[in-house]
């Protein structure tokens, strides 16, 4: 869009406002900026996939295209984790209630890393991830999901996978699954008890989900869950930067509350990693006039919120507040006198 506002005014004018370059993010775009800082700490993937509608149940996502880094690849008898975002699902994959027919497919094989731990955070989330797609493109588990959904007494909504680079397609996605992790559980061990016994294609690749990596799940969820919500209250065509430094501030204390030395080394460095994020952009902020004014206009913060939370720009925002008060009240004078002058005019004529 900025792209297409600096050619109609460069067609209009001489002026080059360089909006491409210049404009400004809103706050909404700051906070993915944030996410996904955090997300690279822990090594998963951001971008690659794209939704592309086909005529299964649901869709299936294309792959951008990549370079291709060797020709070689690893054995199908070695047990692989699956990478939501480097694999490509079976081209069967939902087309029919048989469930034989997606397990013939042998084009969805997990890939490994071999460089990152098996208990990666990167890796339990992508296992988490395949189990999903798996379910939700056959008809097959759907409708072993619905059963022993029942039995197990969930009462929550039927998985969605979590195609695709929007963060949070993907909280929801996990979300649901950690909800449903019995039922999930349940269809893990239904299918692990059908190979031992039968024989032939594992349906889940052999991939499980511990009970520990649910947990896993519920840490980066709950983080997710937050700035979901942030975003959806910060979003829309309505008046938000006098809230901008307060979020921020917020944002900051959610996350320190949520960094102690119980919690995953990786998650540790996910979460210092989105405060420094934090600081750089609530710092963009404090060099903005404008935020700064709306701030202060605002009735619950005023002249306060500097004192107490931002203490290094009270004497500054104050110095501004109070520029802007006697520029306006000249202003105000200025028109008084002007139409002062013109009621004598007419008085006189």
């Amino acid at each position: 869009m900025t792209v297409e506002v600096d050619r109609l005014v460069r067609k209009n004018g001489r002026t080059n406002l360089n909006l491409t370059e210049n404009h400004i993010r809103c706050f909404c775009h700051k906070l993915a900026l944030i996410l996904t800082a955090g997300l690279k700490a822990i090594e998963l993937e951001t971008k690659g996939l794209v939704p592309v509608k086909h005529e299964t149940l649901g869709f299936v996502p294309g792959l951008k295209t990549i370079d291709e880094e060797g020709s070689g690849s690893e054995p199908n008898t070695t047990k692989k984790l699956f990478n939501s975002d480097d694999g490509e699902p079976p081209a069967n994959t939902g087309c029919g209630d048989d469930e034989s027919d997606n397990e013939s497919s042998n084009g969805d094989h997990p890939q490994v890393d071999e460089t990152a731990p098996a208990t990666s955070i990167s890796q339990i989330l992508q296992n988490v991830d395949y189990v999903i797609q798996r379910i939700t493109s056959s008809a097959a588990k759907q409708s072993k999901f619905a059963v022993w959904g029942k039995r197990l007494e969930y009462d929550g909504r039927s998985l969605i996978a979590g195609y695709g680079i929007r963060w949070n397609i993907k909280w929801q996605s996990r979300d649901r699954a950690y909800k449903a992790r019995e039922v999930i559980t349940k269809l893990l061990e239904l299918e692990r008890s059908r190979h031992n016994r039968e024989g032939g294609t594992h349906f889940f690749q052999e991939v499980e989900i511990r009970w520990s990596d649910w947990e896993m799940v519920k840490i980066l969820n709950d983080i997710l869950r937050e700035f979901y919500f942030i975003t959806k209250k910060m979003e829309g065509d309505h008046s938000s930067g006098s809230r901008m430094l307060a979020e921020y501030q917020y944002i900051k204390q959610f996350l320190r509350s949520r960094l102690t030395h119980s919690l995953e080394p990786e998650f540790q460095a996910m979460i210092r990693k989105m405060v420094e994020k934090t600081n750089t952009y609530m710092n963009e902020a404090l060099q903005c006039d404008s935020i700064l004014l709306a701030t202060m206009l605002h009735p619950s913060y005023r002249l306060s919120i500097f004192q107490m939370r931002f203490s290094t720009h009270h004497t500054y925002a104050q110095s501004l507040l109070q520029t802007m008060f006697n520029k306006r009240k000249e202003e105000l004078q200025g028109q008084a006198e002007c139409s002062s002058s013109d009621l004598d005019s007419e008085s006189d004529n």
